[in-house]
Order: C-alpha cells, then structure tokens, then sequence
C-alpha cells in the first residue's frame, strides 16, 4: 500500500512541476546528460578494457621474442590512450550545447546514430583485438589485425569528431 501511495504523491508532484514553464525542458535536458554520462562511461570502461587486453597480447609477443611488434602496439596504445581520455574527459554531452544551439529532433536523432556506431565501432575493434590474440596464439605475426585495430581506433575517433560538430552546431 505504501508503494501505491507513493507512486501517487510522486505523479502528482510530476503534475505540478510541469505547470511551472520550462520544467519539463530542463528535466529532460538533464535525463540527456545523464544518458550521455552513462553512456560516456561505459564506451571509457570497454575501451580501458580493449587496451588492457591488447597489453596482455603485448606482453606474449614480447615474451616470446618478437620485438617488431613492439613500435605498432605502443602506437595503437598510444591512440587508445588519446581515445579514452577524450571520451571520459570531454563535456558532458550536451550541457551548454542545447542553450547556445537548438537541436531539433532530426539531429538529435543523428546525434544518438552516432552513438551507437561508437559503440559497434569499439564492438569491431573488440574483433580486431581477437585477431590479435589470436596471432599471439598461433605465433603468427599481428601487424595485419594490428593495423585492423588502429583502423577501429582512427574510425572511432572520427565518428566521435563528427558527433561534436553536431553537438556545436557547425555542421548540419
């Protein structure tokens, strides 16, 4: 009974707040960042993830002996690097952005196609990173499914530049 009541008091206090003008507009734009926080976050966590299995890779090549590899693993790392902190670090998605530039349901549609090609961009780099792994395995060499990989990491990163221009409103 008290989950009922509940349930009531927090409908009618929902009625009340979206009488007062703008409300509804400011809770929404807060739900956006959340989303886009936890959104954010979960692409940082796997992208941490990849890195930290493409070490582990890393280190059977070295344990095996196989130092040319070593320069295009740093490489990959190294952008991974890059890669993560912009995602963990940027701005909160679309805090400022929707009170200096209107977004209309189009593009924020384009907005939320970019979002998810990031997130089956790093499902593919997830791929290329088994490729890897699984050259370290057979003790074949990694450059191909390395170069895969860093093909992931360049793709994302220009999908993640191109979401911003939306955001920013610089490009339609």
């Amino acid at each position: 009974m008290d989950k009922l009541n509940l349930g009531n008091i927090s409908d009618k206090l929902n009625n009340l707040m979206n009488k007062i003008p703008g409300y509804a507009g400011m809770q929404e734009r807060a739900a956006r960042r959340e989303s886009d926080a936890v959104q954010r976050e979960y692409m940082a966590s796997r992208l941490t993830n990849l890195k930290s299995n493409m070490q582990s890779a890393q280190e059977e090549f070295l344990g095996a002996g196989n130092l040319s590899v070593m320069e295009p693993f740093d490489k990959v790392a190294n952008k991974l690097d890059r890669v993560i902190e912009r995602v963990r670090h940027a701005n909160r998605g679309y805090t400022g952005f929707f009170d200096a530039v209107k977004i209309n349901e189009a593009e924020l549609a384009r907005i939320y196609d970019y979002d998810l090609s990031l997130v089956n961009i790093i499902s593919n780099a997830e791929e290329a990173l088994m490729a890897v792994q699984s050259a370290a395995d057979e003790g074949n060499d990694p450059k191909l499914a390395l170069r895969s990989l860093t093909n992931c990491i360049t793709n994302f990163d220009n999908a993640l530049n191109e979401r911003e221009l939306i955001l920013k409103g610089i490009k339609a």
